[in-house]
């Protein structure tokens, strides 16, 4: 069960980091340079790699980003839907190429009865930490080795969630295939998830990248496709849906993103407990590193010419 929810919060967080973050070395976050309008006032991208640049260049306006989330799983063959109701926080100093994340969950529906929770998850770019306060219980794993920060483009074969965009886009051009898809492409027309239609008025406005793993990437065997959505105007993410080979999809709603805005320090902690605080703690050490596929010139200047 731990693993099972420390898993869940790995993919959330991974799926929705670098989309629009940004840097602050104080204790509370967020207090620096507002999004410039020319820039919230993105034109329309004519190809994905048009938007991976733009998503890439907003990133850098960004120190923080918080909003209300809803992560919802569905089991295509057990037929089982889980949602999860809470609070998405990122921040990142781009000087030294560091990212925090956490998010906390408050509420759980499980066939359509809802219970109060209290789960929460934060990564400080080497420790991803699960408290389970109601159960006194803390894991934390260490997902690099001592004294390196984490690239989260290089958990891509692990995590179950596409993860970071950053500015390096030839790495995500060179692990995936990249399309522009209509706005309700995916959901208004899904024969088996028609519960889906129901997003199309949370994506009004919004652009939709499609990313399929490639041949040979190492990342084909994991899951079928992601697709994500953001504010054509703002370029802030709005839904995130991944597809696995099982049928089994992944979706993740984001509501009143706000970029820029204080963030206490506090949130993103990962320091484990003191021994006599009644704590059951439980500590993974680093068990090796990802493998992720480095795209050749040559088919960088094939994607660039092409897709």
């Amino acid at each position: 069960m731990i693993g099972n929810s420390l898993s869940l919060g790995l993919s959330l967080i991974l799926s929705l980091t670098g989309l629009s973050l940004a840097p602050s070395p104080d204790d509370s976050i967020g207090e620096s340079r507002p999004v410039p309008a020319e820039q919230r006032a993105a034109e329309q991208p004519g190809s994905a790699a048009d938007l991976l640049k733009a998503l890439a260049d907003n990133d850098r306006t960004i120190n923080t980003l918080n909003g209300e989330v809803r992560f919802t799983t569905i089991q295509a063959l057990e037929g089982d839907i889980q949602t999860r109701h809470g609070w998405l926080f990122l921040r990142t100093d781009h000087v030294n190429a560091h990212r925090d994340y956490a998010v906390r969950f408050d509420e759980l529906i499980v066939d359509q009865r809802k219970q109060d929770i209290d789960e929460q998850y934060c990564f400080d770019g080497q420790w991803l930490v699960e408290k389970l306060p109601a159960d006194k219980q803390f894991n934390k794993t260490q997902l690099v080795p001592a004294g390196e920060q984490l690239d989260p483009m290089e958990l891509m074969r692990e995590a179950p969630f596409w993860v970071s965009l950053g500015h390096d886009t030839s790495r995500v051009l060179g692990a995936y295939k990249t399309e522009l898809l209509d706005t309700n492409d995916g959901l208004t027309n899904n024969e088996d998830f028609p519960e889906l239609a129901g997003l199309a008025v949370l994506v009004e406005g919004c652009t939709q990248l499609m990313l399929t793993p490639r041949p040979g990437s190492g990342l084909e065997d994991d899951w079928d496709h992601v697709r994500i959505w953001v504010d054509a105007s703002t370029l802030l993410p709005r839904l995130y849906i991944k597809a696995e080979w099982t049928g089994n999809i992944q979706i993740v709603e984001l509501f009143g993103v706000e970029p820029n805005t204080p963030i206490k320090g506090e949130v993103f902690s990962t320091q484990t407990p003191d021994d006599t605080s009644g704590w059951n703690i439980q500590i993974s050490p680093w068990r090796g590193k990802a493998k992720v596929h480095e795209p050749t010139n040559e088919e960088l200047n094939e994607m660039e010419q092409g897709e």
